[in-house]
């Protein structure tokens, strides 16, 4: 090939690319305008439809994160549910539970991610098979206790079983909801492991949570209530009030066609009672009653009288006139209150022999302890901690039965028994264990208990502190009117 035929290629070559080339970017131009054609076509979807998304969005945190307002939603109608259940309506207060449930859903959010972040979440194989497997053995458990409530009576055990499953997934309870439940709740105390593990407490927090445990209790224990609940618990004791002593009892019980015939014995024992003091003690409500009535009837009267209707006035006043039931005297009252006590007195005397056979047995030497185990029927007596501290008593005890407050208060000195208490139980058989010191309990005494408390008290202010941190730096943003 010569120069000028090389050249002639060349040059046709260059013409082609040229053509090339000015087709490319015709082609090219009409592709970016065809794009920006649709960038606009879709930018204006999106104004279109920007608000139906941002009213989905109930609340906002952090860098993107967005609670949404399906979830919230639903746990507004389960609180609402709840309301109902007691007759209320939720409506008074809506605003704020609103706000209460956005706050837990972003403070849930926040500890998830930080939960990521410091790789809780990642759990070995190990753990998650534990948690497996304890999921399953829970969820085995809630399956026996519910087949009686969802399973047909004639039910075969593996139809029970099925029917009982199925009923149970109606309230979001299955085996998956509960083991994703156990595995947020396990990384869950990871999580505050994490936050709290190197809290410690001083002298000085535990002597501060000493004094405020004492006048925490000095303040409620001047309800009787209040202290013996505490008392049977198993709460710690900081303070005790004046004039208490430690009693355990022997319970001789009534069986149940013995109480029913207390009960109506009882019962009629108090009406007798009430028609004797009202008998005896006429209320100043009741003449009054009585005058209003009088004046009525007369005011009546001449009113119908002015009417020209004396008959009618006449025969209304004879009406008003007419006496009323003479009431019983007090001696006939007596003598039924007579009565229904010595019926009472025979009800106790078929329960006084073994009554008197736990007295005979304890003046032989028994200790009252093992009394207990083979007389009492107050299943109180059997747990802790009152089977070993007893109950707590006092002159001005609301919590028992006055009849048994009485007889324990009877009884002279530590160590000794009452004689056979009348009570609306049956017949107790009262020990006097032990006078309580009143005031406040010696730090020594309930050192390790305050120091628990404490720790736990430091434990929590610096969990929930941490989160509070965690939370107020997601910059939270609300919109409980949303849903």
């Amino acid at each position: 090939m010569n120069m000028k035929q090389l050249i002639c290629m060349v040059l046709s070559v260059l013409l082609c690319l040229g053509a090339i080339s000015a087709l490319a970017e015709e082609d090219l131009q009409a592709q970016l305008d065809a794009a920006n054609a649709r960038i606009a076509e879709l930018e204006s979807e999106v104004e279109l439809y920007k608000p139906f998304y941002e009213n989905q969005i109930v609340a906002e945190y952090g860098e993107g994160g967005i609670i949404w307002k399906e979830d919230a939603a639903k746990e507004f109608q389960a609180a609402s549910d709840a309301y109902a259940q007691y007759g209320l309506s939720i409506d008074d207060f809506a605003a704020d539970i609103k706000q209460d449930i956005l706050e837990t859903l972003v403070r849930e959010a926040v500890l998830h991610e930080k939960a990521d972040e410091m790789g809780l979440n990642d759990l070995s194989d190990e753990t998650m098979a534990e948690l497996k497997s304890e999921a399953e053995a829970n969820f085995e458990t809630y399956v026996d206790t519910y087949r009686d409530y969802f399973a047909s009576e004639d039910a075969s055990d593996e139809d029970a079983r099925t029917q009982t499953i199925e009923a149970m997934a109606q309230y979001g309870l299955t085996l998956d909801t509960l083991t994703e439940q156990m595995v947020h709740s396990y990384v869950d105390e990871q999580l505050h492991a994490a936050v709290t593990g190197d809290v410690t407490v001083s002298d000085e927090d535990i002597q501060a949570e000493y004094d405020a445990m004492v006048a925490d209790d000095q303040a409620n224990y001047a309800d009787d209530r209040a202290y013996n609940n505490a008392r049977n618990s198993g709460a710690t004791i900081a303070w005790n009030p004046e004039g208490y002593r430690a009693v355990k009892h022997v319970l001789i019980q009534f069986n149940d066609d013995q109480s029913a015939r207390y009960n109506e014995l009882s019962g009629t024992l108090d009406s007798l009672k009430a028609e004797k003091e009202a008998l005896e003690n006429p209320t100043e409500e009741t003449e009054t009653e009585g005058d209003a009535e009088a004046a009525e009837t007369e005011g009546d009267a001449e009113a119908a009288e002015t009417e020209g209707d004396a008959e009618a006035a006449e025969a209304e006043g004879a009406e008003a006139a007419e006496p009323e039931s003479e009431p019983r005297s007090a001696e006939e009252i007596d003598a039924d209150i007579a009565r229904v006590t010595a019926e009472l007195e025979g009800l106790y005397a078929e329960l006084l022999p073994q009554a008197q056979q736990v007295i005979d047995e304890f003046n032989g030497g028994a200790d009252f302890d093992s009394l207990i185990e083979a007389y009492n029927a107050d299943p109180g007596m059997s747990r802790e901690p009152a089977a070993t501290n007893g109950y707590a008593v006092s002159a001005e005890s609301t919590t028992f039965d006055p009849a048994f407050t009485e007889g324990a208060m009877s009884i002279e000195a530590v160590g000794q028994i009452s004689a056979p208490v009348n009570g609306m139980n049956g017949i107790h058989i009262i020990y006097y264990l032990a006078d309580i010191t009143p005031g406040a309990v010696p730090f020594e005494d309930i050192a390790e208990a305050v120091e628990a408390n404490a720790l736990a008290a430091k434990v929590d202010e610096t969990y929930n502190a941490t989160v509070d941190e965690w939370v107020e730096a997601a910059a939270p943003v609300y919109y409980p009117d949303r849903f």
